[in-house]
């Protein structure tokens, strides 16, 4: 009988929640905190965006998020997931700015020593297996490592999980996630509490006195600046503009994941969008667009625009 694999990510992975539905992942929640008021965040769209009106644009409330803890993370395998699944692929934002790789990680020693009285009761003789994976990457960079660890899966049904794991960890080598921020003010106040050190004081101060925007890349887990463009669509027509240049060369697995820190239907208005989806769909990409987590628009920003692909 063929393993029945699992596939988990955080709260902050860009997919959009259909995909997720229909493809069986299973999420780890992020609490957010506004103020004295707590959520978790479960990618659900309609909390998402009451919450991006409510609470996200508030650029004077106290707000913080927090991932999953070791144990709570411990408790989710050991009462769901290792009865569920036979082997579990966890996947991760990067570990340089989130610890939730780090807490899956310890957490994973405890469930690999106390899964099996678990099967037992259950009548499961089956091993279980568990690998956690860091995307190296942030937000649509890691759903669109997901999304080929699922191609890989469905692809090749006798795939062995070891096999997968090597392949998805190469696979995340590639995984190239783009930002362009709206509002430079969370990404000067916001992001370094996560450790993300790309607008200094002197680029801030630059950025909002000439409206200069930065297209920030997160790539092998390192996240900087690689061009500042004058004006926000602009800067999004640019990042089209670098993905169209990325099909035509050729990319390591036939997808585009975007996302948006609102409602994802004004992306299709942005200059340069539909100059790229004529351009995916004349190279047979797919393109998913997701609304941003809250988790990833209460650092970045309402309007913040993601997009990532995969290329050698």
């Amino acid at each position: 009988m063929p393993q029945k694999i699992g596939i988990v990510i955080d709260s902050t992975c860009d997919l959009p929640r259909s995909y997720i539905e229909s493809q069986g992942i299973e999420i780890m929640p992020v609490l957010m905190r506004f103020g004295n008021m707590t959520f978790k965040d479960l990618r659900d769209p309609e909390q998402t965006m009451d919450l991006y009106r409510r609470f996200v644009s508030a650029k004077d409330l106290d707000v913080s998020t927090t991932p999953m803890s070791t144990k709570a993370i411990r408790d989710l395998f050991l009462d769901q997931l290792v009865l569920k699944y036979d082997r579990v692929l966890v996947v991760t934002a990067s570990s340089n700015r989130s610890p939730v790789y780090e807490n899956a990680t310890q957490a994973s020693f405890m469930i690999l020593s106390g899964y099996k009285e678990r099967r037992r009761v259950a009548g499961l003789d089956e091993q279980f297996g568990l690998r956690v994976i860091d995307s190296k990457t942030l937000f649509t960079g890691q759903a669109i490592v997901v999304y080929e660890a699922l191609r890989a899966i469905h692809n090749q049904e006798d795939l062995m999980f070891d096999k997968l794991r090597q392949h998805v960890e190469s696979f995340s080598q590639h995984a190239q996630a783009y930002l362009v921020p709206q509002d430079l003010f969370y990404v000067r106040s916001r992001a370094p509490q996560k450790g993300d050190k790309s607008m200094g004081w002197f680029k801030y101060q630059l950025g909002s006195t000439f409206d200069f925007k930065p297209i920030l890349r997160a790539y092998r887990g390192e996240t900087e600046a690689v061009s500042t463009v004058r004006g926000y669509e602009n800067a999004v027509r640019k990042l089209f503009d670098i993905a169209i240049a990325a099909i035509e060369r050729g990319l390591l697995t036939k997808a585009v994941c975007m996302s948006y820190a609102g409602n994802p239907e004004e992306v299709k208005a942005f200059p340069g969008y539909e100059e790229f989806i004529q351009c995916a769909m004349k190279n047979k990409v797919e393109t998913m667009l997701a609304v941003m987590s809250t988790t990833a628009g209460i650092h970045v920003g309402p309007g913040a625009f993601s997009l990532a692909y995969a290329a050698g």
